[in-house]
C-alpha cells in the first residue's frame, strides 16, 4: 500500500495494521503520514473492533500499544452522537497503482480510491482502507 493519510480532526487518531511487520502509531493531527509498503494491504485508522480482535491472536506486544493508543484516543475525542464514538476525518492519498477499499466504520459505508486520487473521509469509529488487486 502506497498512500499518504493525514489527520484533519484536532485530536491524533491511531493509525494501524497487523500486515508487514505491523505497525501502531498515532497520526497527529495537521501531518501527514505515508505508508509505503508492499507488506500492507489493509490498514486502519481509529478503532475497528475486528482488527483488535485479530490483532489479539497474532502480536500481543503490538496489542498493548495500540490498546494504549486507543484508550487514549477515545477518552479524549469528541462524539458526534450520544452513542456513536469518536469521529475519525482524514485526508487519504492514493499514491499506489492499485485501488483502495476504504470502508467507512463498517461494510454498509464504503467507495473506491483510484490511484492518484485524494479524497477526504469522515466516519464514526474507524476507517479500514484495503488495496485492491493484490
Amino acid at each position: 500500500m502506497h498512500v499518504v493519510v493525514t489527520n484533519l480532526s484536532t485530536l491524533a487518531v491511531p493509525f494501524s495494521s497487523d500486515q508487514g511487520k505491523g505497525f501502531a502509531t498515532l497520526l497527529n493531527p495537521g501531518v501527514p503520514h505515508t505508508l509505503d509498503s508492499a507488506d500492507v494491504t489493509v490498514a486502519n485508522v481509529g478503532d475497528n473492533p475486528d482488527f483488535v480482535e485479530e490483532l489479539k491472536d497474532s502480536v500481543s506486544g503490538l496489542l498493548e500499544s495500540l490498546g494504549k493508543l486507543l484508550t487514549f484516543w477515545k477518552d479524549h475525542a469528541s462524539t458526534s452522537g450520544e452513542d456513536a464514538g469518536p469521529e475519525v476525518h482524514v485526508s487519504l492519498e492514493n499514491r499506489g497503482i492499485n485501488g483502495l477499499r476504504v470502508l467507512l466504520g463498517s461494510n454498509v459505508n464504503e467507495l473506491t480510491v483510484q490511484p492518484g486520487t485524494t479524497h477526504e473521509l469522515t466516519s464514526v469509529g474507524y476507517i479500514e482502507i484495503r488495496e485492491l488487486g493484490v
